[in-house]
């Protein structure tokens, strides 16, 4: 519509300096005989119908950013679920390697390594709501922590644990975990653990 509006206005004007053009040139309209009421009637006419289209065109202009505007939150909205999506796609990704590595190494018999894959799956088990999940998880958090007593811990492992720690933590649903999980934690601290530099 306001491509048709723009060539039916550009014709327009066209016609105008065309039909002036041929006036002009045929010498038929006598530049004498208009007064200067005719002439300021024909100017106020002209100023009116230019602020007129000018207004309408204005408004045609507003109503298309509000149409696009709306367009836009509506993408906004679908972006924003589309990365909600991917993040609990992501998460629970995330859950299921940390769950498998955690038996794994608790079959093994590293159970320090057991312990921070056991808490990283807590931490994403949080974010993807699995609560049927959580008491597994807290049961093998403190087994680990028991059988590590005694056990030398790996530089990135700690790093692990503590950053893993703090994001259980900081979880707005950490209170429905705390007394299991700061116990399991107790029993992982109860001996200090020598911390050995990984090699490179």
């Amino acid at each position: 519509m306001k491509k048709n509006l723009s060539i039916i206005l550009s014709l327009m004007a066209l016609a105008g300096v065309v039909i002036l053009a041929v006036l002009w040139w045929c010498r038929s309209v006598s530049l004498t005989a208009v007064s200067l009421d005719t002439f300021i009637g024909v100017m106020v006419g002209m100023v009116g119908i230019l602020v007129t289209f000018a207004v309408g065109w204005q408004i045609i202009n507003a109503l298309e950013i509000k149409s696009k505007l709306a367009e836009i939150e509506r993408l906004k909205t679908e972006i924003n679920e589309q990365h909600s999506q991917i993040e609990q796609i992501a998460a629970r990704s995330a859950y299921d390697a940390a769950v498998n590595r955690s038996y794994t190494l608790h079959k093994i018999g590293e159970y320090i390594k057991a312990f921070a894959s056991t808490l990283e799956a807590i931490q994403y088990c949080l974010q993807i709501d699995e609560y049927e999940d959580l008491d597994i998880l807290l049961h093998n958090l403190k087994a680990n922590a028991t059988g590590s007593h005694n056990l030398f811990c790996h530089e990135s492992d700690n790093e692990l644990i503590v950053k893993a720690d703090a994001a259980v933590r900081q979880s707005p649903k950490y209170a429905m975990i705390k007394d299991r999980y700061e116990d399991a934690v107790r029993e992982y601290t109860k001996f200090p653990k020598h911390v050995i530099k990984d090699k490179k």
